[in-house]
């Protein structure tokens, strides 16, 4: 039982560096679209800010799904 709950806080953590790294990823690339658009323009702005809208809509989930461990985690400790 106390494996599984160390099993569980290991991949809260791996979930929350996953969310950091994603919103990063989506900070670089809304940057790209940016200057893409304003500074030095390139049709590939528009993909960009799509990519950077799918990338930060996947951080989401994984801080959903981190939400969903802490609770599960919670629930191991009552037990």
């Amino acid at each position: 039982m106390k494996h599984h709950k160390e099993k569980l806080e290991m991949k809260l953590q791996d979930f929350r560096r996953f969310t950091v790294t994603l919103l990063i990823l989506a900070s670089y690339l809304y940057m790209g679209t940016v200057i893409n658009t304003y500074i030095h323009y390139s049709p590939d702005g528009r993909g960009l800010a799509v990519l950077s809208f799918v990338v930060t809509a996947a951080a989401a989930l994984f801080m959903l799904y981190s939400h969903y461990l802490k609770q599960k985690i919670k629930e191991k400790e009552r037990a």
